[in-house]
């Protein structure tokens, strides 16, 4: 776990238009076979992050007031001093929530570890909602302070448009998070260099951090945890990405419709726009729709929240706030005080950094956003320790050399320094992982193409999925083969003017997912090696070792005398020999399994 799970929230211990949605036509019976293997695939395993049922018993609604954000006062970080200590083990650049937990998971195993921010103790300014679930499962439910026992969303203003979903949601205590993680830092002994990156040199095994006042840190691996400004890491195709855009504001209000104990994850109502003068935006909302996001904190506290899902070019804040506006006056809601605004802009999608390269990436940096809905915060921070892990191994390896030969604790060596980086992208972006991204870049792609009403059409067939499968989207913890079956089933669930726009929209996004997915068919990270090629390659060396025992005994003819006398030794020293030459062999697969 990242951190040790403390108290956890009581909630958890306790166990003037709408339109109509379509009619969904079955399918030939014929299909009844699709679905029961569609019920097979839900029971096996999923990808190796779940997913994780919903906690057992009932959850009921929890609030507190979300803590002050930590001050020099309350956390005091520990600075680096450039004089004293010009080489660190690991640079991380940016103190965002990726940036401090693997930064404190590789300094508490022994490794000198610099954070590099202007602001270390600055303010996280996102929002962060999260399934509970997800938290839960990495010990960070205590980061809670607001939960939700269920969610729902609204398609239209029908009866039949009212959807609940019983999957407990939360909002992450974004003060508290980074309080407990800078803590975890101190413990550790990272240190924290207030500063501003300006670029990245790399030579004789080590890589130079520039700052943008001239200083320089010198340092056996990068790791680039700087958001989407993605200062370090670089890209060998061009970045384009959709965008999520929203506008929201922390609010004090007279009052609200909203029940407590339900979070409105989207509502794509649109009887705002259908009043007087409201042509323009009521169209411009057709073409590019938005949704209220909505989470009730107490009978007059509220964060409300106008979202674009995905557009390219972005939904600018003016027209976002327009909506929001003209949405709460609809649904008659009077704010009396502004407590926190919001402006957020996510890319999301694009082409990932070129990998591997020498600076490391996670979180936004690595591309890590949800192309299709804009999560990221509950992927990242179960991502950091894997990331962090394999961090620890690479810097462990000319540590463990030095001991062995009295060598430097630092790679030797660009062709070193290089590898080490590599195997450290295997982990950030394992190969099943770049499957999963393709197929949820192609979703992205489809909502791209989607107005309001066929928007509205294809979150209803979303939703009336099997919890597996629309968890395990929305949680990236489906494998590719579950992600296909995910999509046949949306299909047959979608009515069938939805049918026939997701064949004729989604067919350019999917031959694009077909053109990613083909180098990962092969050997798609080239230096690395499969089991049966390291097995071959041991085989022939020993098979090699072997021939050259027996040339050099054949050249060596024994008197007769002395032949007979050390028969017994020949036959010893070749089973000796096989055995030795076996050895290797065979520590070598036992390597590889482990």
């Amino acid at each position: 776990m990242l951190l040790q799970s403390g108290r956890c929230p009581g909630a958890l211990r306790g166990g003037v238009r709408s339109q109509r949605l379509p009619r969904v036509t079955p399918l030939a019976p014929s299909l009844c076979r699709f679905k029961r293997a569609v019920a097979l695939a839900a029971q096996k395993a999923a990808f190796p992050s779940g997913p994780y049922p919903v906690p057992e018993g009932p959850v009921s609604h929890f609030y507190r007031e979300a803590e002050s954000w930590p001050t020099a006062e309350t956390v005091q970080l520990q600075q680096h001093d450039l004089e004293q200590h010009p080489y660190v083990d690991l640079i991380v650049a940016g103190a965002g929530p990726a940036g401090v937990a693997a930064a404190s998971r590789v300094a508490a195993a022994g490794f000198s570890v610099c954070v590099i921010d202007p602001e270390p103790l600055g303010h996280w300014p996102n929002n962060y909602g999260v399934w509970v679930d997800e938290f839960q499962a990495m010990g960070l439910e205590e980061c809670l302070h607001v939960i939700w026992p269920k969610a729902k969303v609204w398609l239209n203003s029908e009866a039949e448009g009212e959807k609940f979903l019983d999957r407990p949601f939360g909002r992450v205590d974004r003060p508290r998070m980074k309080r407990l993680l800078l803590e975890r830092c101190n413990e550790a002994g990272v240190t924290f260099l207030p500063a501003k990156v300006a670029g990245c040199t790399h030579g004789e095994g080590s890589s130079e951090v520039q700052l943008t006042d001239g200083r320089k840190i010198r340092g056996s691996l990068v790791l680039d945890t700087t958001g989407h400004s993605r200062r370090l890491v670089q890209y060998d195709k061009k970045f384009d990405p959709g965008f999520q855009g929203a506008y929201g504001i922390v609010a004090e209000v007279e009052s609200h419709p909203f029940a407590l104990d339900t979070m409105l994850f989207m509502d794509w109502r649109d009887d705002h726009t259908h009043g007087p003068g409201q042509e323009a935006m009521r169209a411009a909302n057709e073409k590019l729709p938005t949704f209220l996001y909505a989470m009730p904190f107490t009978e007059n506290k509220i964060f409300l929240e106008e979202t674009s899902l995905v557009s390219r070019p972005a939904v600018g804040f003016p027209e976002l706030k327009e909506r929001l506006e003209a949405r709460l006056k609809w649904l008659g809601i009077k704010v009396t005080r502004v407590e926190e605004e919001e402006y957020c802009l996510i890319p999301m999608g694009g082409v990932l950094p070129k990998h591997p390269q020498r600076v490391l990436a996670l979180g936004g940096t690595a591309g890590m956003v949800h192309p299709s809905t804009g999560f990221m915060v509950s992927r990242v921070m179960g991502a950091a320790p894997t990331v962090a892990d394999a961090i620890i191994d690479q810097l462990s390896k000319p540590a463990d050399k030095a001991t062995d030969a009295g060598a430097s604790l630092r790679p030797s060596s660009e062709s070193e320094a290089a590898s080490m980086s590599s195997a450290v992208w295997r982990a950030i972006w394992p190969v099943e992982r770049i499957r999963q991204r393709a197929f949820f870049t192609f979703g992205m792609d489809v909502l791209l193409s989607l107005n309001l009403f066929e928007m509205r059409e294809f979150f209803r067939a979303f939703f009336s999925l099997s919890a597996f499968h629309w968890h395990g989207f929305l949680s990236t913890r489906l494998s590719f083969p579950q992600l296909i079956v995910f999509g046949l089933s949306l299909f047959v669930k979608s009515s069938n003017a939805a049918r026939s726009s997701l064949l004729m929209r989604g067919l350019p996004g999917l031959v694009a997912m077909l053109l990613e997915l083909g180098p990962t068919l092969g050997g798609y990270y080239r230096e690395a090696t499969s089991l049966k090629e390291r097995k071959d390659a041991v085989d022939a060396a020993a098979r090699k070792a072997a021939a050259a025992q027996r040339k050099g005994a054949t050249a060596a003819v024994p008197p007769p005398a002395a032949a007979a006398a050390s028969a017994s030794v020949v036959v010893d020293a070749g089973g000796g020999e096989s055995e030795a030459a076996a050895a290797p062999a065979e520590k070598e697969l036992t390597a590889t399994k482990l």
